[in-house]
């Protein structure tokens, strides 16, 4: 019996109590790892078109966009499709509904590489035909030029920042963009940014891994916008870029 593909999946959700932060909503990190759960999900589903369709593949970047907060016992209806396709990449796009009135509480794009044995690989030219026009959030372009009011702080990358692939999951980096705002903003630096999120773009450049040193850099790009970017001290090299965009209301 032939199994009919889905191009568009939606999946029930509902806000566990664990999943609150200290203001009693979901947080930026916590809606990144709901977005990463769904896509393991559907990734188990016959009908999903990907399945099957690609060996594996990494995160290279997301991008966020927040509306209404979400609390305990919230009941979601999670919608996601495949926003675009390129040669050995493409992008999932997501949309989280709160059931009760309608809300849009996030929407989010992520870009997957495609990989095969020796590194990126092209992808089947069938994906291109499951791309579905729905609105995710475009991509933001990295703020090159002078990094004022800059800021920063170091930390040692624990264990259980890791996930089963043996580096830092990608929520973490959120949680670690949304942390540094936060000690900004309590040591009065001008890089800090207070209060609700519009929306968080996040970059993956090279793997972090437990016990190493890192030093996440922060500056001010923008009246409620704010840029990140993460580096391994031992060589310095650029592990993750971020940037952060606070609500105005």
């Amino acid at each position: 019996m032939s199994v009919s593909i889905q191009k568009y999946t939606t999946t029930p959700y509902t806000i566990r109590g664990t999943e609150l932060d200290a203001t009693g909503s979901v947080s930026a990190g916590w809606l990144s790892r709901i977005f990463e759960h769904t896509r393991w999900q559907i990734f188990s589903t016959d009908e999903f078109a990907l399945r099957a369709r690609m060996e594996a593949g990494v995160a290279r970047a997301g991008t966020f966009e927040y509306g209404e907060p979400l609390s305990y016992r919230d009941e979601l209806e999670i919608g996601t499709w495949v926003a675009r396709v390129g040669r050995t990449s493409f992008d999932f796009g997501h949309r989280i509904i709160r059931l009760r009135d309608g809300a849009i509480a996030a929407r989010a794009r992520m870009t997957v590489v495609n990989l095969g044995p020796e590194g990126p690989a092209p992808l089947d030219p069938v994906v291109s035909t499951f791309v579905v026009d729905e609105p995710a959030p475009a991509a933001r372009p990295w703020p090159e030029g002078d990094r004022s009011g800059s800021w920063s702080r170091q930390w040692i990358v624990r264990p259980s920042d890791q996930d089963s692939f043996r580096h830092v999951n990608q929520a973490r980096y959120v949680d670690y963009i949304d942390d540094t705002r936060w000690f900004a903003t309590k040591a009065r630096q001008t890089a800090g940014l207070e209060g609700r999120l519009a929306g968080l773009s996040v970059e993956y450049h090279r793997e972090a891994h437990a016990g190493e040193r890192v030093q996440m850099e922060t500056w001010v790009t923008g009246d409620r916008s704010r840029a990140y970017e993460l580096t391994r001290q031992a060589d310095g090299e650029v592990l993750t870029r971020g940037q952060a965009f606070g609500a105005t209301d």
